[in-house]
């Protein structure tokens, strides 16, 4: 090594060493630790109901509208055609398995920042007498790509929820691709 390489290292050592000495006088001579994460809220799983008594699925996203009914048989789509229960009551089991990450306060939430207006896609289940179970919108992933924004239908507040979400609602379209014919 050059003498001349060896004072530019010595230099930037010396730099860092200011920095760390301002640091240390800036903060009390507390060290400097990055904060805690916020805690995740201690919410309810997104479904909160058996997800046996859903009876009905319809998830819309753009342009695309699928329904899904449960009949004696099975589930079925629209049209009667049959649909594979594995895939449906495993869309359902996740859901009621996932718990928001976060939940943003919704009056300092600007909706279209989200993806949420308008939403993205719309995820409605209800029970066998047509009562709303679960109403949701989705909107955009996160900037971290870890998950999806989305709102519960009446509500304000957004929540964060983790992209096991938009990947179960995608098996069911592709379960379509699968099962409808021609």
């Amino acid at each position: 090594m050059t003498p001349r390489a060896t004072a530019g290292w010595i230099a930037a050592a010396a730099v860092c060493l200011v920095v760390v000495w301002v640091d240390t006088l800036l903060t009390g001579g507390r060290p400097v630790l990055p904060e805690r994460p916020s805690a995740t809220p201690n919410t309810p799983p997104l479904l909160d109901v058996p997800p046996g008594s859903v009876t009905r699925v319809e998830w819309s996203s753009d342009s695309d509208r699928l329904t899904l009914v449960r009949t004696s048989k099975g589930w079925n789509d629209a049209a009667g055609h049959p649909w594979p229960a594995d895939v449906v009551d495993s869309v359902l089991a996740s859901l009621a398995s996932l718990h928001p990450h976060t939940v943003l306060a919704g009056e300092t939430a600007d909706l279209a920042e989200y993806g949420l207006a308008p939403a993205r896609g719309r995820l409605l289940l209800s029970d066998a007498g047509g009562v709303t179970l679960f109403a949701m919108e989705v909107g955009d992933r996160n900037p971290a790509w870890t998950g999806y924004y989305a709102r519960r239908e009446g509500r304000d507040e957004v929540m964060l929820v983790g992209a096991l979400l938009r990947r179960e609602l995608d098996k069911l379209r592709a379960a379509r691709e699968d099962t409808v014919p021609p």
